[in-house]
């Protein structure tokens, strides 16, 4: 009994009353998906394809209008007699000036455009990129890498996979392995383990 005379008092003291709407630009045109919100309670609604809205509101919430391409706008649901409220909105276009874009004409045929890239002459940031992409280079820096998370994770997946399939049973020494030895005498024959810095 207490909770619901607490209710009926705080009902009172802010009535809810069904508020509703249309939102407007400002060649009076419903805007569909504007948001209509209170960010207090986070609770709201949106406008239809027409622009119309429909939501129950406390007197006295404090509404957030808003929508892309429009300046945000605040409304306070005032105490009125009855039990609904209707009100018309109207947004103002929020436009923001963009750099100038320079637009030039495409080669009409495929050969065209491509002596037109081939001709491009880069920046001098970018005189090296011949240097870096040398073979040699290329191998080297194969060689001094360290290993990026990828192949981590790929390293340790195998890792685990080898450990689940030979943790019921003995594991086999890869010295006692003939291929193993045929595979190493082949890397010395190779020359794999001379030091390439003497």
């Amino acid at each position: 009994m207490i909770p619901l005379l607490g209710f009926s008092q705080e009902e009172d003291e802010n009535k809810i009353i069904q508020f509703t709407g249309i939102v407007l630009n400002e060649d009076s045109a419903g805007i569909p998906g504007v948001h209509i919100y209170t960010p207090v309670y986070g609770r709201g609604t949106s406008t239809n394809e027409y622009g119309f809205f429909s939501m129950p509101a406390l007197e006295g919430d404090s509404l957030v209008i808003s929508a892309v391409g429009f300046k945000k706008s605040t409304y306070i649901v005032p105490q009125i007699k009855s039990s609904t409220l209707k009100v018309i909105f109207k947004l103002q276009p929020d436009m923001e000036m963009l750099n100038e874009v320079q637009v030039y004409n495409m080669p009409p045929t495929a050969e065209a455009f491509k002596k037109a890239v081939l001709a491009v002459r880069l920046p001098d940031e970018y005189r090296n990129i011949d240097k870096n992409l040398d073979p040699a280079t290329l191998q080297e820096m194969y060689k001094t890498l360290p290993a990026d998370g990828s192949m981590n994770h790929r390293w340790f997946v195998q890792q685990q996979a080898y450990y689940n399939q030979t943790q019921n049973s003995v594991r086999i020494n890869p010295l006692l392995n003939p291929m193993s030895w045929v595979e190493i005498f082949r890397a010395i024959k190779r020359g794999d383990f001379t030091n390439n810095n003497d």
